[in-house]
Protein backbone atom coordinates (compact mmCIF):
# COMPACT_ATOMS: atom_id res chain seq x y z
CA UNK A 1 0.00 0.00 0.00
CA UNK A 2 1.30 3.39 -1.08
CA UNK A 3 1.96 5.76 1.93
CA UNK A 4 -0.52 8.06 0.49
CA UNK A 5 -3.10 5.57 0.62
CA UNK A 6 -2.82 4.67 4.32
CA UNK A 7 -5.51 5.96 6.49
CA UNK A 8 -3.61 7.68 8.55
CA UNK A 9 -1.61 9.98 5.86
CA UNK A 10 -5.18 10.53 4.36
CA UNK A 11 -6.53 12.27 7.75
CA UNK A 12 -2.79 14.29 8.11
CA UNK A 13 -3.53 15.86 4.79
CA UNK A 14 -7.02 16.08 5.51
CA UNK A 15 -6.24 17.86 8.95
CA UNK A 16 -3.60 19.75 7.01
CA UNK A 17 -6.39 21.02 4.16
CA UNK A 18 -8.96 21.83 6.74
CA UNK A 19 -6.08 23.57 8.90
CA UNK A 20 -5.21 25.83 6.17
CA UNK A 21 -8.74 26.65 5.02
CA UNK A 22 -9.31 28.13 8.73
CA UNK A 23 -6.07 30.22 8.78
CA UNK A 24 -6.79 31.57 5.41
CA UNK A 25 -10.42 32.59 7.46
CA UNK A 26 -8.39 34.40 9.85
CA UNK A 27 -5.66 36.17 8.09
CA UNK A 28 -7.27 39.25 7.92
CA UNK A 29 -7.84 40.23 11.52
CA UNK A 30 -4.25 38.53 12.30
CA UNK A 31 -2.70 41.05 10.02
CA UNK A 32 -4.40 44.14 11.46
CA UNK A 33 -3.68 42.83 14.60
CA UNK A 34 -0.18 43.09 13.98
CA UNK A 35 -0.17 46.17 12.93
CA UNK A 36 -1.25 47.37 16.00
CA UNK A 37 1.64 45.55 17.56
CA UNK A 38 4.61 46.37 15.16
CA UNK A 39 4.01 50.33 15.84
CA UNK A 40 4.12 49.45 19.32
CA UNK A 41 6.85 47.82 19.17
CA UNK A 42 8.87 49.84 16.76
CA UNK A 43 8.12 52.64 19.34
CA UNK A 44 9.70 50.60 22.16
CA UNK A 45 12.94 49.36 19.82
CA UNK A 46 13.50 52.98 19.28
CA UNK A 47 13.58 53.65 22.72
CA UNK A 48 15.90 50.60 23.54
CA UNK A 49 18.25 51.64 20.64
CA UNK A 50 18.21 55.53 21.55
CA UNK A 51 19.15 54.49 25.39
CA UNK A 52 21.59 51.91 24.29
CA UNK A 53 23.59 54.44 21.96
CA UNK A 54 23.70 56.67 25.24
CA UNK A 55 25.26 54.70 27.72
CA UNK A 56 27.80 53.07 25.68
CA UNK A 57 28.49 56.18 24.62
CA UNK A 58 28.79 58.44 27.44
CA UNK A 59 28.74 56.02 30.38
CA UNK A 60 30.68 53.15 29.30
CA UNK A 61 34.35 53.21 29.79
CA UNK A 62 36.20 50.47 27.79
CA UNK A 63 39.26 49.58 29.22
CA UNK A 64 40.54 47.28 26.56
CA UNK A 65 41.13 47.73 22.56
CA UNK A 66 38.68 44.94 22.43
CA UNK A 67 36.09 46.11 24.44
CA UNK A 68 36.58 49.71 22.43
CA UNK A 69 36.05 47.32 19.42
CA UNK A 70 33.18 45.89 20.62
CA UNK A 71 31.41 49.00 22.16
CA UNK A 72 31.92 51.23 18.72
CA UNK A 73 30.23 48.53 17.56
CA UNK A 74 27.32 47.82 19.11
CA UNK A 75 26.79 51.11 19.01
CA UNK A 76 26.67 50.92 15.20
CA UNK A 77 24.02 48.53 14.93
CA UNK A 78 22.07 50.25 17.04
CA UNK A 79 22.19 53.21 15.44
CA UNK A 80 21.61 51.40 11.85
CA UNK A 81 18.47 49.86 13.95
CA UNK A 82 17.25 53.22 14.70
CA UNK A 83 17.59 54.63 11.70
CA UNK A 84 16.02 51.37 10.04
CA UNK A 85 12.67 51.54 12.47
CA UNK A 86 12.36 54.94 12.05
CA UNK A 87 12.07 54.36 8.27
CA UNK A 88 9.89 51.19 9.40
CA UNK A 89 7.51 53.39 11.10
CA UNK A 90 6.61 55.99 8.61
CA UNK A 91 6.19 52.97 6.37
CA UNK A 92 3.92 51.50 8.65
CA UNK A 93 1.54 54.60 8.69
CA UNK A 94 1.69 54.88 5.21
CA UNK A 95 1.27 51.63 4.33
CA UNK A 96 -2.05 51.91 6.75
CA UNK A 97 -3.67 54.72 4.75
CA UNK A 98 -3.06 53.08 1.04
CA UNK A 99 -6.03 51.27 -0.39
CA UNK A 100 -4.34 47.82 -0.50
CA UNK A 101 -3.78 48.16 3.39
CA UNK A 102 -3.89 44.42 4.38
CA UNK A 103 -1.54 43.66 1.63
CA UNK A 104 1.02 46.67 2.65
CA UNK A 105 0.54 45.21 6.56
CA UNK A 106 1.51 41.55 5.45
CA UNK A 107 4.81 43.00 3.49
CA UNK A 108 5.60 45.22 6.41
CA UNK A 109 5.05 42.26 8.87
CA UNK A 110 7.48 40.24 7.24
CA UNK A 111 10.11 42.89 6.69
CA UNK A 112 9.81 43.44 10.52
CA UNK A 113 9.62 39.58 11.49
CA UNK A 114 13.33 39.05 9.72
CA UNK A 115 14.60 42.46 10.58
CA UNK A 116 14.65 41.31 13.95
CA UNK A 117 15.80 38.28 14.10
CA UNK A 118 18.78 39.55 11.82
CA UNK A 119 19.36 42.38 14.37
CA UNK A 120 19.49 40.03 17.16
CA UNK A 121 22.04 37.83 14.90
CA UNK A 122 23.94 40.68 14.57
CA UNK A 123 24.32 41.63 18.39
CA UNK A 124 25.63 37.92 18.99
CA UNK A 125 27.93 37.77 17.04
CA UNK A 126 29.46 40.93 18.24
CA UNK A 127 29.30 39.72 21.29
CA UNK A 128 31.18 36.61 20.94
CA UNK A 129 34.31 39.09 20.41
CA UNK A 130 33.82 39.54 24.54
CA UNK A 131 31.42 36.97 26.05
CA UNK A 132 29.87 33.47 24.76
CA UNK A 133 26.74 35.17 26.15
CA UNK A 134 23.50 34.62 23.30
CA UNK A 135 20.79 36.21 25.10
CA UNK A 136 19.93 38.71 22.38
CA UNK A 137 19.23 35.38 20.36
CA UNK A 138 17.06 34.50 22.88
CA UNK A 139 15.12 37.57 23.50
CA UNK A 140 13.93 38.04 20.06
CA UNK A 141 13.21 34.51 19.14
CA UNK A 142 10.89 34.63 22.25
CA UNK A 143 9.24 38.10 21.42
CA UNK A 144 8.75 37.47 17.91
CA UNK A 145 7.19 34.21 19.05
CA UNK A 146 4.92 36.41 21.61
CA UNK A 147 4.11 39.18 19.52
CA UNK A 148 3.96 38.88 15.97
CA UNK A 149 0.90 36.75 14.36
CA UNK A 150 2.36 34.39 12.29
CA UNK A 151 1.03 31.28 10.56
CA UNK A 152 3.26 28.23 12.20
CA UNK A 153 4.34 27.22 8.65
CA UNK A 154 5.64 30.62 7.77
CA UNK A 155 7.34 30.82 11.16
CA UNK A 156 8.82 27.46 10.90
CA UNK A 157 10.27 28.51 7.56
CA UNK A 158 11.70 32.37 8.57
CA UNK A 159 12.96 30.90 11.97
CA UNK A 160 15.19 28.03 9.97
CA UNK A 161 16.21 30.36 7.66
CA UNK A 162 17.51 32.88 10.86
CA UNK A 163 19.20 29.91 12.28
CA UNK A 164 21.12 29.12 9.38
CA UNK A 165 22.42 32.70 9.22
CA UNK A 166 22.83 32.44 13.08
CA UNK A 167 24.69 29.13 12.96
CA UNK A 168 27.37 30.46 10.16
CA UNK A 169 28.17 34.08 11.73
CA UNK A 170 28.63 33.40 15.86
CA UNK A 171 31.63 31.08 14.34
CA UNK A 172 33.40 34.35 13.29
CA UNK A 173 34.42 35.76 16.35
CA UNK A 174 33.78 32.48 18.43
CA UNK A 175 37.04 30.44 18.62
CA UNK A 176 36.31 28.12 21.20
CA UNK A 177 34.75 25.07 19.64
CA UNK A 178 33.32 23.54 22.61
CA UNK A 179 31.58 27.42 23.71
CA UNK A 180 30.72 27.70 19.78
CA UNK A 181 28.99 24.34 19.91
CA UNK A 182 26.83 24.80 22.80
CA UNK A 183 25.71 28.43 21.45
CA UNK A 184 24.40 26.80 18.50
CA UNK A 185 23.04 23.98 20.89
CA UNK A 186 21.32 26.65 22.74
CA UNK A 187 20.70 28.48 19.47
CA UNK A 188 18.15 25.66 18.03
CA UNK A 189 16.76 25.40 21.34
CA UNK A 190 15.70 29.17 21.24
CA UNK A 191 14.21 28.53 17.78
CA UNK A 192 12.18 25.76 19.03
CA UNK A 193 10.90 27.98 21.81
CA UNK A 194 10.24 30.70 19.00
CA UNK A 195 8.26 28.70 17.04
CA UNK A 196 6.65 26.99 19.77
CA UNK A 197 5.49 30.29 21.08
CA UNK A 198 4.26 31.05 17.98
CA UNK A 199 2.25 27.96 17.05
CA UNK A 200 0.56 28.26 20.65
CA UNK A 201 -0.45 31.96 20.28
CA UNK A 202 -1.57 31.63 16.75
CA UNK A 203 -4.23 28.81 16.99
CA UNK A 204 -5.15 30.89 20.46
CA UNK A 205 -5.88 34.01 18.86
CA UNK A 206 -7.43 32.12 16.01
CA UNK A 207 -9.96 30.39 18.68
CA UNK A 208 -10.75 33.54 19.77
CA UNK A 209 -11.67 34.98 16.43
CA UNK A 210 -13.65 32.31 15.39
CA UNK A 211 -15.63 32.18 18.66
CA UNK A 212 -16.55 35.78 18.23
CA UNK A 213 -17.59 35.53 14.47
CA UNK A 214 -19.82 32.86 15.84
CA UNK A 215 -21.25 35.04 18.54
CA UNK A 216 -21.62 37.90 16.18
CA UNK A 217 -23.37 35.56 13.71
CA UNK A 218 -25.87 34.67 16.46
CA UNK A 219 -26.22 37.86 17.50
CA UNK A 220 -27.55 39.01 13.96
CA UNK A 221 -29.76 35.80 13.60
CA UNK A 222 -30.95 36.93 16.97
CA UNK A 223 -31.76 40.40 15.76
CA UNK A 224 -32.90 39.09 12.48
CA UNK A 225 -35.87 37.03 14.74
CA UNK A 226 -36.25 40.13 16.61
CA UNK A 227 -36.18 42.87 13.68
CA UNK A 228 -37.50 41.43 10.45
CA UNK A 229 -40.53 39.60 8.74
CA UNK A 230 -39.38 36.28 7.42
CA UNK A 231 -41.75 36.74 4.89
CA UNK A 232 -40.21 39.95 3.26
CA UNK A 233 -37.33 40.36 4.54
CA UNK A 234 -38.48 43.88 5.88
CA UNK A 235 -37.87 45.50 8.88
CA UNK A 236 -41.12 44.56 11.59
CA UNK A 237 -43.38 47.10 13.50
CA UNK A 238 -41.06 47.36 16.28
CA UNK A 239 -37.78 47.90 14.39
CA UNK A 240 -40.10 50.53 12.32
CA UNK A 241 -40.81 52.25 15.03
CA UNK A 242 -37.38 52.38 17.07
CA UNK A 243 -35.82 53.76 13.20
CA UNK A 244 -38.66 56.49 13.22
CA UNK A 245 -37.84 57.63 16.72
CA UNK A 246 -34.37 58.38 15.85
CA UNK A 247 -35.42 60.28 12.50
CA UNK A 248 -37.94 62.59 14.82
CA UNK A 249 -34.58 63.48 16.84
CA UNK A 250 -32.63 64.61 13.97
CA UNK A 251 -35.94 66.58 12.76
CA UNK A 252 -36.33 68.48 16.06
CA UNK A 253 -32.15 69.27 15.52
CA UNK A 254 -32.07 70.44 12.09
CA UNK A 255 -36.03 71.39 11.94
CA UNK A 256 -36.62 69.42 8.05
CA UNK A 257 -40.00 67.52 7.28
CA UNK A 258 -41.00 63.86 6.86
CA UNK A 259 -43.55 61.81 5.47
CA UNK A 260 -45.50 58.34 6.30
CA UNK A 261 -47.00 56.40 3.75
CA UNK A 262 -49.48 53.26 4.70
CA UNK A 263 -49.64 51.06 1.60
CA UNK A 264 -52.51 48.27 1.61
CA UNK A 265 -52.99 45.74 -0.70
CA UNK A 266 -56.53 45.86 -2.21
CA UNK A 267 -58.96 42.83 -2.57
CA UNK A 268 -55.87 40.79 -1.00
CA UNK A 269 -58.56 38.19 0.83
CA UNK A 270 -59.94 37.35 -2.19
CA UNK A 271 -56.28 36.52 -3.41
CA UNK A 272 -55.90 33.74 -0.83
CA UNK A 273 -59.55 32.40 -1.10
CA UNK A 274 -58.76 32.73 -5.04
CA UNK A 275 -55.37 31.22 -5.09
CA UNK A 276 -54.41 29.54 -1.89
CA UNK A 277 -52.74 31.06 1.30
CA UNK A 278 -49.08 30.15 -0.46
CA UNK A 279 -49.51 32.33 -3.66
CA UNK A 280 -50.61 35.17 -1.38
CA UNK A 281 -47.48 34.79 0.58
CA UNK A 282 -45.80 35.06 -3.01
CA UNK A 283 -47.83 38.27 -3.84
CA UNK A 284 -46.64 39.72 -0.19
CA UNK A 285 -43.08 39.13 -1.20
CA UNK A 286 -43.58 40.72 -4.80
CA UNK A 287 -45.12 43.86 -3.48
CA UNK A 288 -42.31 44.14 -0.55
CA UNK A 289 -39.25 43.66 -3.11
CA UNK A 290 -41.05 46.23 -5.79
CA UNK A 291 -41.98 48.86 -3.23
CA UNK A 292 -38.67 49.17 -1.84
CA UNK A 293 -37.00 49.14 -5.02
CA UNK A 294 -38.32 52.77 -5.80
CA UNK A 295 -37.26 53.70 -2.50
CA UNK A 296 -34.27 55.49 -1.46
CA UNK A 297 -31.56 54.31 0.70
CA UNK A 298 -32.68 56.39 3.56
CA UNK A 299 -35.94 55.33 3.87
CA UNK A 300 -37.32 52.96 6.16
CA UNK A 301 -40.03 50.29 4.87
CA UNK A 302 -41.88 47.70 7.38
CA UNK A 303 -44.53 45.34 7.18
CA UNK A 304 -46.99 46.79 9.28
CA UNK A 305 -49.24 43.56 9.81
CA UNK A 306 -51.17 41.26 7.37
CA UNK A 307 -51.17 42.43 3.90
CA UNK A 308 -50.04 46.30 5.46
CA UNK A 309 -46.86 47.81 5.19
CA UNK A 310 -45.74 51.94 6.20
CA UNK A 311 -42.91 53.83 5.07
CA UNK A 312 -40.81 56.65 6.23
CA UNK A 313 -39.64 59.18 3.60
CA UNK A 314 -36.69 60.71 5.28
CA UNK A 315 -37.03 64.39 4.22
CA UNK A 316 -39.56 64.59 2.19
CA UNK A 317 -42.71 67.04 2.43
CA UNK A 318 -46.09 65.67 2.23
CA UNK A 319 -46.45 67.06 -1.65
CA UNK A 320 -43.34 64.71 -2.34
CA UNK A 321 -44.48 61.86 -0.54
CA UNK A 322 -47.69 61.88 -2.45
CA UNK A 323 -45.66 61.92 -5.71
CA UNK A 324 -43.71 59.06 -4.51
CA UNK A 325 -47.41 57.23 -3.37
CA UNK A 326 -48.54 57.54 -6.76
CA UNK A 327 -45.00 56.20 -8.13
CA UNK A 328 -45.55 53.24 -6.35
CA UNK A 329 -49.21 53.31 -7.04
CA UNK A 330 -49.12 52.74 -10.51
CA UNK A 331 -45.79 50.64 -10.63
CA UNK A 332 -47.76 48.21 -9.21
CA UNK A 333 -50.73 48.43 -11.22
CA UNK A 334 -49.08 48.16 -14.16
CA UNK A 335 -47.29 44.90 -13.31
CA UNK A 336 -48.85 41.57 -13.39
CA UNK A 337 -47.32 38.76 -10.69
CA UNK A 338 -46.69 35.42 -12.63
CA UNK A 339 -47.25 32.65 -10.31
CA UNK A 340 -47.30 28.96 -11.79
CA UNK A 341 -49.94 28.94 -14.44
CA UNK A 342 -51.35 32.52 -12.71
CA UNK A 343 -51.02 36.20 -13.66
CA UNK A 344 -51.89 37.97 -10.89
CA UNK A 345 -52.80 41.53 -11.64
CA UNK A 346 -52.68 44.09 -8.43
CA UNK A 347 -53.42 47.04 -7.34
CA UNK A 348 -52.49 49.36 -3.86
CA UNK A 349 -54.55 52.11 -1.74
CA UNK A 350 -52.07 54.32 -0.52
CA UNK A 351 -52.36 56.63 2.71
CA UNK A 352 -50.20 59.32 2.90
CA UNK A 353 -49.30 62.21 6.31
CA UNK A 354 -47.15 64.57 7.44
CA UNK A 355 -45.17 63.39 10.04
CA UNK A 356 -45.14 65.94 12.92
CA UNK A 357 -41.65 66.00 14.77
CA UNK A 358 -43.54 68.42 17.83
CA UNK A 359 -46.25 65.97 18.46
CA UNK A 360 -46.13 62.38 18.94
CA UNK A 361 -46.12 59.66 16.37
CA UNK A 362 -49.45 58.46 17.04
CA UNK A 363 -51.36 61.47 16.10
CA UNK A 364 -49.70 60.88 12.38
CA UNK A 365 -50.15 57.87 12.16
CA UNK A 366 -54.18 58.44 12.74
CA UNK A 367 -53.84 60.96 10.20
CA UNK A 368 -52.20 58.42 7.85
CA UNK A 369 -54.39 55.75 8.70
CA UNK A 370 -57.56 58.10 8.36
CA UNK A 371 -55.82 58.75 4.58
CA UNK A 372 -55.71 55.20 3.86
CA UNK A 373 -59.13 54.47 5.00
CA UNK A 374 -60.18 57.48 2.08
CA UNK A 375 -58.72 55.69 -0.71
CA UNK A 376 -60.29 52.11 0.64
CA UNK A 377 -63.82 54.37 0.72
CA UNK A 378 -63.19 56.59 -2.25
CA UNK A 379 -62.59 53.07 -4.71
CA UNK A 380 -59.25 51.95 -3.83
CA UNK A 381 -56.12 51.94 -6.23
CA UNK A 382 -55.49 55.79 -5.21
CA UNK A 383 -53.46 57.87 -3.18
CA UNK A 384 -55.25 60.14 -0.94
CA UNK A 385 -53.54 62.50 2.24
CA UNK A 386 -54.24 63.82 5.17
CA UNK A 387 -52.62 67.15 6.84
Amino acid sequence: MAISEKPLFKKLIQFLKEDSILNQTVKNEMLTKNMQRIIGFELVTLLVNLTVIAILSFAFQPTTSVETWWANRIVMLHSVSAIWVSLMCLITMYGNRKKNRLFNTKIIQNIFFMYILVFGIALVTVDQAITSNITPFLLVCTIIGVFILNRPIDAFVQYLVAYIFFFIAIAQYQTEPAVLTSNRLNGLVFVAIGICATTLIWYSERSNILQKREILDQQKKLESVAYYDDLTGLINRRKWIELLNEEIERMKRYRHSSSILLLDIDNFKVINDQYGHPIGDIVLQEIAALVKKELRICDRIGRWGGEEFIILLVETPIKEGIAVGEKMRTAIETMAIAVDSHSIKITLSIGVASLDCEKDFLTSYKKVDQALYLAKNNGRNRVEFCQ
